[in-house]
């Protein structure tokens, strides 16, 4: 009974085309509601409660103790060791990452809640039954199974990473912590009962939190670039049906009838993409502050996995590196689809057909062909683009600082 109801709920997220909106908000609630973020889109009818608090301080606490707190008083204590730094460094700033997106994800709320209010408005202007709604419709179940393989890799790899010292301790003749490279800060026998069991609950809650906050805060960011790539793909399957009218694919028993209905879908594609410009500059202000930041600390992150492969456990070299590079391909790779998007739709634009349209219907073709030259991107503090070239440019880099202290 529990298994079905289970199975209905996530086939709801998935399938519910009829309002893919509140589908988007439930799935990323649900996830947040663990670390007591009760309410990340500013909904009037959701409140703080005493338990969603109590989860925020438990969860939120531990983190902060064992990795920010316990690896800044580590690496004070065995400066100038080069190797040993280099393993507080590493979960420091592998820390960071998780930490900066939970405040993100509390201080987001209102300005989430307007983006989301205007996504709501973007899927009005698309008309119902038309093929650019179904390909919009299309786009954004593809964004939600694509939040479900994120949820699926993080829980692989933390759970791998909870899991694979505990194996260790009972198999092996050593006792083994799923993270830190020193002594948690105060339990300086951590090897040594209890200090060992306690040591372990709060390494795993505090993965537990830094697992489900990343989870929350990547599904969220795909949600978002998957309704501001459907809105381009509708353009572009506007245009293109167009362009069908124009080549007489599409017959129509009066000519005033057809010009009518160019010049109206004409006017729509116009309308829509003057709401993409606005929709899109909501989410680059909203992304961009965190892009600069992350882009720092998951550099940090994965030059600090290179010094300490050969000196540390692969459990925590591989959960350091999916850290580290997930979330960085992830935020190139969404931007990178944005900027083919629009190009498609650019190109879209002037296959239209435009030389066989009438003066005034060619005009409003120029319109959107001069708006369109100028791309809509995702940027790190307004220093970087995130797409391929950035995402190869930050590897070489990160290679060549690795080379620099071996």
């Amino acid at each position: 009974m529990i298994l079905k109801q289970i199975k209905n709920y996530f086939y709801k997220i998935v399938k519910n085309d009829d309002d893919p909106i509140e589908a988007a908000k439930n799935m990323v609630n649900s996830i947040q509601i663990f670390v007591g973020i009760h309410n990340m889109f500013g909904d009037a009818n959701r409140k703080m409660t005493p338990l969603s608090l109590l989860g925020a301080l438990v969860f939120a606490g531990s983190f902060v103790y064992v990795g920010t707190i316990s690896q800044t008083v580590y690496l004070i204590n065995v400066f100038p060791d080069k190797i040993e730094c280099f393993k507080a460094m590493n979960c420091l700033s592998s820390t960071c990452i998780p930490l900066s997106k939970y405040i993100f994800m509390w201080l987001s709320s209102e300005r989430l809640k307007k983006i989301l209010d205007m996504s709501r408005q973007g899927l009005k202007i698309i008309p119902d039954e038309s093929a650019a709604k179904k390909k919009m419709l299309t786009t954004l179940r593809k964004g939600r199974y694509v939040s479900f393989l994120v949820i699926i890799n993080q829980a692989t790899s933390h759970i791998f990473y909870l899991v694979l010292p505990l194996l260790f301790t009972i198999f092996g003749n050593s006792r083994y912590l799923p993270s830190t490279p020193g002594e948690i800060f105060g339990l300086s026998g951590k090897y040594e009962s209890p200090f060992y069991q306690i040591s372990f609950i709060l390494t795993s809650i505090a993965t537990g939190f830094s697992a489900i906050n990343q989870t929350g805060y990547i599904v969220l960011f795909v949600s978002l670039l998957s309704h501001e790539l459907g809105h381009f793909y509708a353009i572009t399957e506007t245009l293109n049906y167009i362009y069908k009218i124009l080549n007489g694919e599409e017959t129509f028993e009066r000519d005033d009838v057809k010009q009518k209905i160019i010049e109206d879908k004409l006017k729509l594609c116009i309308k829509h993409h003057q709401f993409i410009m606005i929709y899109h500059e909501r989410i680059k202000n909203l992304y961009k502050s965190v892009f600069g930041a992350h882009f720092l600390m998951m550099t940090l992150v994965l030059v600090t996995t290179l010094q300490t492969m050969n000196a540390w456990d692969i459990s925590n070299t591989l959960l350091t590196g999916v850290t580290g590079i997930m979330p960085l391909f992830i935020y190139c790779f969404g931007g990178e689809l944005l900027l083919i998007a629009e190009s498609r739709m650019s190109t879209a634009v002037y296959s239209s057909g435009w030389e066989l349209m009438n003066p005034r219907q060619a005009k409003m073709v120029l319109i959107m062909l001069i708006l369109s030259q100028e791309p809509l991107y995702l940027t790190a503090s307004d220093i970087f683009i995130m797409n391929r070239e950035t995402f190869g440019d930050v590897a070489q880099i990160i290679y060549k600082i690795y080379a620099v202290f071996n």
